[in-house]
């Protein structure tokens, strides 16, 4: 029986796919936002510091801006997966033969899965070094310097799933329609907003 035909898979694997893409998406737009808040607001505060030298900007906002368009910049390049807006090059591999091209776009897969793979685990490690340092933030003194790293493992591993789930989506094609389905996901991705 076909994969498709359980339906108690079909709901949980779109349950978690809704889900990493409400978190991926969310964690993008806010970190963004916020980050730009805090960065305008330090910017209005320096140029009134030079004609109130009483008034001083935010010391810690340096620090929160950037780990804001960190985890901005990492879980909106996971939700990228999602919706197909990675850059890639398709023009060479229309010319192959069909059999050929879908192995091609298996294999990418497969090697950007492995490579995901590998920064999440090398995330998980910064994160555990960090820890076992006991590392501090330099703004936030009291604030281990992990917290702000958990983005690392985290997105990696959305990433990673995302792109397994390109992996087996691709896989079960019939390797005549899967550059023209590939074509049709991008273009219907990139113009459906959510």
């Amino acid at each position: 029986m076909p994969f498709q035909k359980f339906s108690l898979f079909n709901i949980i694997f779109d349950s978690l796919d809704r889900f990493i893409a409400f978190v991926n998406k969310n964690v993008a737009v806010f970190g963004l936002l916020f980050g730009v808040l805090i960065v305008a607001i330090n910017v209005i505060l320096r140029t009134i510091s030079s004609w109130y030298p009483q008034v001083s900007s935010i010391t810690w906002g340096e620090d929160v801006a950037r780990y804001c368009f960190i985890w901005s910049a990492l879980f909106g390049a996971a939700y990228g997966f999602r919706k197909g807006v990675h850059i890639s090059v398709m023009i060479i591999v229309e010319k192959f033969p069909p059999f050929i091209a879908k192995t091609c776009i298996l294999f990418s897969y497969l090697l950007c899965a492995i490579y995901l793979g590998f920064m999440c685990y090398a995330g998980i490690d910064v994160l555990l070094l960090n820890y076992e340092l006991g590392v501090n933030s330099e703004a936030f003194y009291d604030v281990p310097l992990w917290y702000f790293l958990l983005c690392l493992p985290i997105a990696f591993l959305g990433a990673t799933y995302r792109v397994i789930e390109k992996f087996y989506e691709v896989l079960w094609l019939d390797a005549n329609a899967v550059i023209k389905i590939l074509q049709e996901e991008i273009v219907h991705d990139s113009m459906v907003k959510e």
